[in-house]
């Protein structure tokens, strides 16, 4: 071979091993900056604030490098500024992204390179007491829904169940993972087991301030965590500082010579209380001793009166229970019931309550008759009229008998004539006599009645 051939030999392999070089140098910057050769799925997620992340930056998950950003660029969403990242995952490391994780911007170190932090959603943890029947339908599956704005919107699912139970009620122990992108529960909330619209159950999460949160974006594919600036950082600290000296200077002023004296005389009072109380509970623990045997002849009679009422109890069953006693009520309930429909026939007769009405009408009529006769008899006018006339009969009766002395001298023919008419006379006198003192009775009576 000559000097020309081996020189163009040696020109080829210095230029492909040159390329070789160029080559891997090229493979090992990828693969430090965490590139592969496989350009791997692309993922896009909106931040308001990257903190100074850069393209390039690596995407790890619970530590391990699974990606590289791509691209860091601003942009306009709802009318509000922040900032679009995508970010490439690895295909051949075979780690399948959990649905709602989140993502978040780490630093490693305080002046190390920032990364994207992927963290998968964690396990969380509640226990519920029910009743022994509702608990069959309780089982790992049901959804876990958590209340927004726009009502209960399903949040995750319930993926195991430890149940333990405890005579009529069954504790329920759930774990549960909230997997909506955006997703975020508030601290210490409140749980409840409840049933939907279709007589399912499930695992209802309430706020314990009474709020309203805003319903996450359906176009989110991971729960974004705003990353916090050292500034801000240190204000956090700066306001924990103050309010921690503020805190300390609370805490002296509880603790100045005044209050501690005055705890030191309160403490004071508390055992002069305490020994005030030691001996009336010796008064009273002498006076229970005292009345000891009036209290056991107490509870004695209080025995006693027990047994009597029932002794009287058990008479009043006895006699309840009497065949013969039951049969004497039921036949007096029973002429007590004919006694009432009679009567009701009774009072229901024509006859009777025609009668009952012109009773009524005699009644009536006599009511007047009376209110008459006192009328009459309480007339003055009536009265002396009356008195009149008997006085002017009695002159009469006298005159009469003047006149009949006087013709005790005629003769025995007169006589007879005389006889005669004076028998007509005193049958006269008699009759009239007798009406007077009939008149007189009248209305002495009428007197007396009114």
């Amino acid at each position: 071979m000559n000097t020309a051939n081996r020189q163009r030999t040696s020109t080829v392999k210095v230029g492909l091993l040159t390329l070789i070089s160029i080559t891997l140098m090229v493979i090992s910057l990828v693969w430090l900056r965490g590139r592969g050769l496989d350009s791997g799925e692309l993922r896009s997620e909106w931040f308001q604030d990257v903190n100074g992340m850069k393209e390039g930056a690596p995407v790890q998950m619970m530590g391990i490098r699974v990606g590289f950003v791509e691209s860091v660029k601003a942009a306009k969403r709802d009318g509000e500024y922040g900032v679009q990242v995508a970010f490439r995952l690895n295909k051949n490391l075979g780690v399948q992204i959990p649905k709602g994780s989140m993502l978040s911007i780490e630093q490693s170190g305080l002046i190390g390179e920032q990364f994207l932090e992927i963290t998968p959603p964690r396990l969380r943890e509640v226990t519920l007491t029910t009743f022994k029947e509702p608990a069959k339908a309780i089982t790992p599956g049901i959804p876990v829904k958590f209340l927004y704005g726009k009502g209960y919107i399903q949040v995750g699912t319930v993926e195991n169940i430890e149940q333990t139970r405890d005579g009529n009620l069954v504790r329920h122990r759930m774990f549960y993972r909230v997997t909506l992108p955006g997703a975020v529960m508030p601290e210490d909330p409140l749980f409840e087991l409840t049933l939907d619209k279709n007589g399912q159950y499930y695992l209802r999460i309430l706020p314990k301030e009474p709020y309203l949160a805003q319903v996450p974006d359906k176009n989110l594919q991971f729960t974004v965590e705003e990353p916090l600036r050292l500034k801000r950082f240190l204000e956090i600290q700066m306001d924990s500082a103050e309010a921690l000296r503020l805190t300390n200077e609370k805490i002296n002023e509880l603790l100045s010579d005044e209050t501690i004296e005055s705890l030191h005389s309160t403490v004071k009072n508390t055992e002069v209380l305490t020994a005030q109380a030691h001996e009336v509970m010796n008064t009273a623990n002498a006076l229970f001793q005292t009345t000891r045997v009036d209290l056991d002849r107490l509870v004695g009679v209080s025995e006693q009166l027990a047994q009597n009422v029932s002794d009287v109890s058990t008479n009043i069953n006895h006699i309840i229970g009497d065949p013969k006693l039951k049969n004497e009520l039921g036949s007096t309930i029973a002429s007590l019931r004919e006694s009432s429909n009679a009567m009701k026939e009774l009072l229901n007769d024509p006859a009777l309550k025609e009668t009952l009405y012109a009773t009524r009408d005699t009644s009536k009529n006599a009511s007047q008759l009376m209110m008459t006769l006192r009328k009459t008899a309480q007339d003055s006018d009536l009265q002396n009229r009356v008195d009149s006339i008997t006085a002017k009969l009695d002159s009469s009766l006298t005159r009469l008998n003047t006149v009949l002395s006087n013709v005790d001298a005629l003769t025995d023919d007169e006589d007879k004539q005389v006889d005669a008419i004076l028998n007509d006379t005193r049958e006269a006198a008699r009759n009239l006599k007798a009406l007077s003192k009939k008149f007189n009775g009248h209305f002495t009576l009428f007197k007396l009645l009114f």
